[in-house]
């Protein structure tokens, strides 16, 4: 006889996702709810922000991002995050509580005020 398959823990049932206030970002079911309406994006826009939001303050240079996001035999120019990053700000604008960041010089990092 098979015995019946252990019952899903509750992060299995919700998935990868990472919430904030006024954003969930569902890396399982590619979904994004921000300020309580459902953001159509990009399946590397989604993963670029569901990256950043899941370090929170973290700073990751363009190429960690293009490594991690992209792969590395991505052959193109850096400044495809710095796009995305844009496409990203104008669909999900800065909250009181966390933003999208520039680290002048180095990279970017989902900041989250305290």
């Amino acid at each position: 006889q098979v015995a019946p398959a252990p019952a899903p823990s509750a992060s299995e049932q919700q998935g990868e996702y990472v919430e904030y206030p006024d954003l969930i970002v569902n890396l399982t079911n590619y979904s994004v709810i921000y300020r309580g309406h459902s953001v159509e994006m990009p399946p590397k826009e989604l993963e670029l922000l569901y990256f950043l939001a899941a370090s929170p303050n973290q700073v990751f240079t363009r190429e960690q991002l293009l490594d991690h996001i992209w792969g590395y035999e991505y052959i193109g120019d850096t400044r495809t995050v710095d796009v995305h990053i844009k496409r990203l700000r104008e669909k999900i604008k800065d909250h009181a509580n966390w933003a999208i960041t520039t680290v002048w010089g180095i990279g970017y990092k989902f900041e989250v005020k305290r």
